[in-house]
């Protein structure tokens, strides 16, 4: 029984409910971070029954599509068919089958004399396959903002959070990982098959300008900003704005894309960068 008109309540220091708060906000930063791990683990065994069905040409093509991508067969490196089969412990057959594909994708090149070679890089292939993925892109976000749904934009929002989470720990595995799921979802809901079947092709181009890039926080930071202001302009259905960011982002990659072109041109011997070349 209350034995005054008054009623006090305690007071609560906001001190501690700030660390509290901060405390909350890590926990569920690491349930997040676990949880794409975990993730990550089921798909590659998904991954690994899956190609166990398919045939010795697609496993191939995957392989080196992927030393490709990451430049362990470095740009304009000599395909030595001999040793490559023996490495893959396949045929002659499956791999040639396999080189053309990569062929036809622009990641391999075939000399005057028929003999094989990894796609060379060079800042003209930068501004072509950067300017028309802006382009693309544009048209798919505009197709998303017609689509998306309540889920779709809280699985982008989850993929922004992670983003951040994995930039604060300078994971930059992932945070490449990451930032292609989120541009690769979008694809998703944009529900345009076409464009997306460019892209991907593109995007496989691209993938090898990634990975030559020397890792930087601020570049990074700024890219996951960047992801964050295109998913708010989807969630207002501002297609205006939300095409001009994706561009804007795009582009901005393009102009790191051509500085590593010329880092890595500038360290490999005997290779010089004409000064004639236009880098805006």
């Amino acid at each position: 029984m209350l034995t005054s008109g008054i009623i006090t309540t305690k007071k609560r220091n906001p001190i501690k409910l700030n660390i509290l708060f901060n405390l909350n906000t890590l926990c569920v930063k690491i349930l997040l971070y676990l949880y794409t791990i975990i993730l990550k683990v089921m798909v590659n065994l998904v991954e690994e029954v899956r190609t166990s069905r398919v045939s010795t040409k697609d496993i191939a093509y995957k392989e080196l599509r992927e030393k490709i991508i990451k430049c362990i067969l470095e740009p304009g490196q000599p395909i030595v068919e001999d040793e490559l089969a023996k490495e893959l412990q396949i045929s002659r057959t499956p791999l040639r089958e396999a080189l053309q594909i990569l062929e036809l994708e622009g990641l391999v090149s075939r000399g005057i004399n028929g003999r094989m070679n990894v796609a060379p890089i060079s800042i003209e292939e930068v501004k072509e396959i950067f300017i028309i993925r802006s382009n693309l892109e544009g048209i798919v976000i505009e197709n998303a903002i017609d689509h998306i749904t309540q889920k779709e934009i809280d699985h982008l929002t989850n993929l922004v959070e992670i983003l951040k989470m994995t930039t604060s720990l300078e994971d930059y595995e992932r945070i490449d990982d990451f930032g292609s799921q989120f541009h690769e979802y979008i694809y998703t809901v944009s529900r345009n098959k076409v464009a997306v079947k460019f892209l991907s092709q593109l995007n496989s181009l691209i993938n090898r300008y990634r990975r030559l890039a020397h890792q930087c926080i601020i570049e990074t930071k700024k890219s996951v900003d960047e992801h964050e202001m295109i998913l708010n302009y989807i969630i207002k259905k501002d297609k205006v704005n939300a095409v001009a960011e994706v561009k804007e982002h795009i582009l901005g990659s393009m102009n790191q894309a051509i500085k590593t072109v010329e880092k890595y041109k500038g360290s490999q011997p005997g290779q010089v960068i004409s000064k004639n070349q236009n880098l805006t």
